[in-house]
C-alpha cells in the first residue's frame, strides 16, 4: 500500500502536486508509511486525489463515519451503528469512484492501529468484510487490496487473519458475481458487528428433507445447488448444473427460480423487510443427464418432484382414439409400485378413495375403469412384485420405469393460446424436456406439435394490447423460418427453461473437461 500511495496518494501542498518534482529527502519513507497508518484524527483532505471540492468533502465525511463504527469518534444523536453502514453503502453506490478512497481509508485505520478504544480494529476489519461483500474496487487499486489482503490472510502469525480471509473471500464473489445488490438489514449488520459472519440457513430439497447449511455474506445460490447435488452424490459439473435453487412464497405458493449468481442474503434480507414467509428449495429445472441410484436422497429427491406431475396426468401422451391395455396396463404396474413406494400406508388395505391418488387424473378421466377395478387392477399389480421390495426400491423403479417417457423431466406451462404453421388452438400445454417442445391439447393431453431443441433459433417476449406473448422461431437452416406464437403469462419461464437446456446442451463438452482436470488434480 506504501507503493500504492506513492502512485496515488495526495501530496501535502509544500510538495506539489507530483512526486516526480520531489527529492527523496523532501518525501521520506516516514512520510510515506504514515499515509496508510492509523490515525485518530480525521483527515482534512481526500487520501486519493479527487476531481472535485465536493468528492474531497465526500470523502472526509466517509472517514468521520468509519471512525464512528470503529468507536473512534463519537456517533452523531441518534445515530446507530447501522447507520454509518448504510451512509457509506449509500455513498459508495452513488458515487463508484469513491470506492477506492473508501477501501484506502479502511485499510490505513486498521493497519498500525494503535487506537485507545479496544473495540475499534476488530470493528474496522467487521466493516472492511461489509464492504467487500458490496463493491469492488478500480483496476489501478485491484492487485494492491488483494495483495494487502491475501499477505495477511496466510500469514497465521498475524492478528485478524481470520478476518482478512473473509474480506478476501467477500473481495473475490465481488469480483466474480458483482457484489450484493440489496442493503443489508439491521440485524445483520447487528449480527456481523458482533462477529457472526455466518448464519445457519434452512435450505429444503422435495421429500421433506431440509439441510441447514453455514450461509456467508456472499454466498450466491450457485454454491448452495453444489453443497446439496454432493449431499446427493452429483458430482459432474453438468449434471449440477441441471439444478436451481428458487424460493416458494407461503401466502400463494408462487415460485421464483432464482439465478446462479445471485447473493442468498440479498434474496431472503428482501423477503424478509416484505414480511414474506418463504421456503428455500432446490429443484432439478432440467433433465438431460441419465437417472443413477447411488444415493437414497438422490432417489428421493427426483421422486418426489416427479410424482405430482404424474398424478396430474402431465407425463402421459395419449391417443386421441380409445386408451390401449397396454397403457391402462402400465398405469397399474405405476399404481402398485405408488402404493409401495409409501413405507407407512403400503400395508393398509386398498381402497377408492386411496386408488384415485394413484392413477393420472387424465387416464381416470378418460378411461372407462371404475375405481373399484382399479382398485383390483393394481392389487393384482403389487402380487407380482417381488415381496420383499422396499419403498426405497419401489421409488427406484418408478423412475427408472418412468425415465423411459418421451414427456419424462419436463417442465408444463398452460397458455391460452396456440398459433403456428400447422396447428391454432386455445387453451393447451406446453412441455419442454430434452426431447423438444410439444403442445399437447389441455383436455385429452394429445400431441399436436413437437419440435426438438436444435430446431429452435430464439425466443421473443413481447406484449401487446391483447396480452402477453412468446414466439419461438423455429428452423434457423430453411429461408422460410416457422414461428410458434404463445399467448401466455409463463413467457418468461418458457424463455428460461429453452436458454437453460439450449446452454447445457452447447456448453457439456466444456463442463466434460473440467471435472476431468478437478479429477486429475485431486489425484
Amino acid at each position: 500500500m506504501s507503493e500504492f500511495a506513492i502512485n496515488y496518494f495526495r501530496r501535502p501542498k509544500s510538495f506539489g502536486d507530483s512526486i516526480r518534482g520531489k527529492t527523496k529527502k523532501e518525501w521520506t519513507w516516514d512520510e510515506i508509511t504514515s499515509k496508510v497508518k492509523y490515525t485518530d484524527k480525521p483527515i482534512n483532505h481526500s487520501l486519493l486525489r479527487l476531481e472535485s471540492n465536493e468528492a474531497d468533502k465526500m470523502a472526509q465525511d466517509t472517514f468521520l463515519c468509519i471512525m464512528r463504527f470503529m468507536g473512534d469518534e463519537a456517533l452523531k444523536r441518534g445515530q446507530t451503528y447501522t447507520d454509518c453502514v448504510y451512509e457509506l453503502l449509500s455513498v459508495c453506490h452513488r458515487y463508484p469512484p469513491l470506492r477506492d478512497e473508501v477501501y484506502c481509508q479502511i485499510i490505513k485505520q486498521v493497519t498500525s492501529n494503535r487506537s485507545a478504544n479496544a473495540d475499534s480494529l476488530i470493528k474496522g476489519w467487521r466493516l472492511f468484510g461489509i464492504l467487500t461483500a458490496y463493491f469492488d474496487s478500480s483496476e489501478m487499486l485491484k492487485p494492491y487490496l488483494m495483495r494487502y489482503l491475501s499477505d495477511i490472510a496466510i500469514d497465521s502469525r498475524r492478528a485478524y487473519t481470520g478476518s482478512a480471509k473473509i474480506c478476501l473471500d467477500n473481495l473475490k464473489h465481488t469480483f466474480q458475481f458483482g457484489g450484493r445488490k440489496f442493503i443489508l438489514s439491521a440485524s445483520e449488520v447487528e449480527a456481523i458487528t458482533m462477529g457472526k459472519s455466518v448464519k445457519r440457513q434452512a435450505y429444503h430439497l422435495p421429500g421433506g428433507h431440509k439441510k441447514l447449511i453455514s450461509t456467508k455474506s456472499v454466498t450466491v445460490a450457485e454454491e448452495i445447488v453444489q453443497e446439496l447435488c454432493l449431499e446427493m452424490n452429483i458430482r459432474g459439473t453438468a449434471e449440477q448444473h441441471e439444478f436451481c435453487l428458487c424460493y416458494i412464497l407461503e401466502k400463494n405458493g408462487s415460485i421464483k427460480i432464482l439465478n446462479n449468481d445471485e447473493y442468498i442474503m440479498d434474496v431472503t434480507t428482501e423477503l424478509d423487510v416484505a414480511n414474506e414467509e418463504y421456503v428455500l428449495l432446490l429443484t432439478r429445472s432440467v433433465w438431460i443427464s441419465p437417472l443413477r441410484a447411488d444415493s437414497p436422497l438422490y432417489i428421493d429427491v427426483l421422486f418426489f418432484q416427479t410424482v405430482p406431475n404424474y398424478v396430474a396426468g402431465f407425463l402421459n401422451i395419449l391417443p386421441k382414439e380409445q386408451l390401449t391395455a397396454a397403457l391402462l396396463d402400465d398405469t397399474a404396474i405405476f399404481g402398485a409400485l405408488l402404493l409401495l413406494s409409501d413405507p407407512y400406508n403400503r400395508d393398509e388395505i386398498l381402497t377408492s378413495e386411496i386408488v384415485q391418488n394413484l392413477i393420472p387424473k387424465s387416464i381416470l378421466k378418460r378411461s372407462t375403469i371404475t375405481l373399484e377395478q382399479w382398485v383390483g387392477r393394481v392389487e393384482n399389480k403389487t402380487r407380482l412384485l417381488p415381496h420383499n421390495i422396499d419403498h426405497m426400491e419401489a421409488r427406484r423403479m418408478f423412475l427408472e420405469k418412468l425415465e423411459k417417457w418421451p414427456l419424462f423431466g419436463a417442465s408444463f406451462f398452460f397458455v391460452k393460446r396456440v398459433n403456428a404453421e400447422k396447428v391454432q388452438l386455445l387453451e393447451a400445454i406446453v412441455a419442454i424436456n430434452k426431447h423438444g417442445i410439444r403442445v399437447l391439447t389441455s383436455d385429452t393431453h394429445e400431441a399436436v406439435l413437437h419440435h426438438t431443441l436444435n430446431e429452435i433459433e430464439t425466443t421473443n417476449q413481447y406484449k401487446t394490447s391483447t396480452g402477453n406473448y412468446i414466439d419461438i422461431r423455429l428452423n434457423p437452416n430453411k429461408d422460410n423460418r416457422e414461428v410458434i406464437s404463445l399467448e401466455t403469462e409463463n413467457g418468461g419461464e418458457i424463455a428460461r427453461v429453452v436458454a437453460h437446456y439450449t446452454y447445457l446442451v452447447k456448453e457439456k463438452d466444456s463442463f466434460y473437461a473440467l471435472d476431468r482436470a478437478i479429477a486429475s488434480s485431486e489425484l
